[in-house]
């Protein structure tokens, strides 16, 4: 990743508007237990409290990087309840990378944040009825399947 995604101007753009990042080398420093490294490359968003929110492990290109800390972004600010700004990066996901493997876990979350903003949990089921459309053999159209019955 350090030869391809690192220095990509759209990723080195990103990481700057969004993130504090830390680069640590396990053959130089210890990693603390609760981070369970057990490859490289691994990702890991934490939130503003030290809390994890995202893990990738393997290589990421540009476009899969950005989509990936959308997603790390979105459930961030779900976990703080901030419904009305959570959708912004799940859109972001659905519309520019649309191609990429975080759209189904996109849907899935545009469904949950959809829901808990508005307690409508019909839009639970249009979440899983697109999920079974475009993304039938999805792991995150299988968690979404007790949706179908609402």
């Amino acid at each position: 990743m350090e030869a391809v995604t690192y220095p990509a101007k759209d990723v080195v753009k990103f990481v700057d508007n969004y993130f504090t990042p830390l680069r640590i080398n396990i053959n130089e420093e210890s990693i603390p237990e609760n981070y369970h490294h057990i490859w490289t490359p691994t990702l890991a968003v934490l939130d503003p409290k030290g809390r994890e929110f995202q893990r990738t492990i393997g290589f990421l290109g540009p476009e899969e990087f950005i989509a990936t800390m959308h997603l790390a972004i979105a459930k961030i600010r779900l976990d703080a309840g901030q419904y009305d700004t959570t959708i912004i990066p799940l859109k972001s996901v659905l519309e520019t990378f649309s191609q990429d493997g975080t759209v189904p876990e996109a849907i899935y979350y545009s469904g949950v944040v959809l829901y808990k903003g508005t307690n409508d949990p019909g839009k639970l089921k249009e979440a899983y009825e697109k999920l079974l459309r475009d993304y039938p053999d999805s792991v995150w159209t299988k968690l979404a399947a007790p949706y179908r019955l609402v």
